[in-house]
């Protein structure tokens, strides 16, 4: 009987491998509208974050003036350094975390520049409209995460402009998606 070899892969990665796979359907780049998914498998938690960039640092252009460099700078260190979901008991610690805007400098934060930056850079300096999302990737750590757990996120508060926050989860009981709404912070994983 030939033997087959199956490659079990971890379960955070397939996982994440069902949320990306539905990242590339995002809605379109809408400003007020930001996107979480979250893949979680017993205390780790994979997270993606996209926004578009005007949410996130009231505009979308290559950083001109020293404000916008320093709005720049400063929603970046928040973005890497803040654990963007958390338990009610701020347990979450981050393993690793991404950064990816065109516009990044050198300073630690990621500067990718695929394809996609590439093309909106080109458009931008050919005077069209362009359109930048910042994307945000997150390990997380939560010691007392537990099924049904009720999560908080602070990235309504720290970014006003973000007027609904769609948040996708799978995980080993199911999965499902819900919208906060301005003001709301704290939602529940209920498939």
């Amino acid at each position: 009987m030939p033997s087959t070899s199956t490659r079990i892969l971890p379960l955070p990665v397939l996982l994440l491998s069902a949320l990306t796979a539905s990242a590339e359907n995002l809605t379109a780049h809408q400003h007020g509208q930001a996107e979480l998914q979250l893949a979680m498998a017993g205390q780790s938690v994979e997270l993606m974050a996209m926004s578009p960039a005007h949410n996130l640092l009231g505009f979308e252009h290559e950083p001109r003036t020293k404000a916008e460099h320093e709005a720049v700078e400063a929603a970046l260190a928040w973005l890497t350094e803040t654990p963007l979901i958390n338990t009610l008991s701020g347990s979450c610690g981050i393993q690793t975390s991404e950064v990816h805007y065109a516009y990044a400098g050198d300073d630690g934060h990621d500067a990718h520049h695929g394809e996609h930056e590439h093309q909106e850079h080109e458009h931008h300096n050919s005077g069209e409209i362009s359109h930048n999302d910042i994307e945000v990737f997150q390990t997380l750590n939560c010691p007392d995460l537990a099924s049904g757990s009720q999560l908080v996120t602070s990235l309504g508060e720290q970014f006003p402009a973000i007027e609904h926050l769609d948040i996708e989860w799978a995980g080993p009981k199911g999965q499902g998606a819900l919208r906060l709404e301005p003001g709301i912070t704290e939602f529940s994983l209920k498939p």
